[in-house]
């Protein structure tokens, strides 16, 4: 084998191994369960989980805690979340 042929079957040698990871660390970044809410989504659900609890409660507007879902994105970012309290009632 010449010097050039093992300079190419090495530059494609590493040029595989480079691709096979990179594929790899784009499998392990993918996730099939729910992606998690960044700090503020975060906030803003529970804010609002707030705002709605008083709602039920029958407290006034000036009265509730929390805000309204003004942004009109709390059931489909939210309804996913389980909170702090059911994950200790859940032990």
């Amino acid at each position: 084998m010449t010097d050039t042929a093992r300079k190419h079957r090495s530059a494609i040698t590493l040029a595989i191994i480079v691709g096979g990871l990179v594929t790899l660390a784009s499998l392990t970044q993918q996730t099939d369960g729910p992606r998690q809410l960044s700090a503020s989504e975060a906030e803003y659900c529970e804010m609002t989980a707030m705002w709605q609890e008083d709602t039920k409660a029958g407290f006034a507007e000036s009265q509730r805690r929390g805000w309204p879902d003004f942004k009109r994105t709390a059931a489909s970012l939210c309804s996913p979340q389980i909170t702090h309290g059911q994950q200790l009632a859940s032990r």
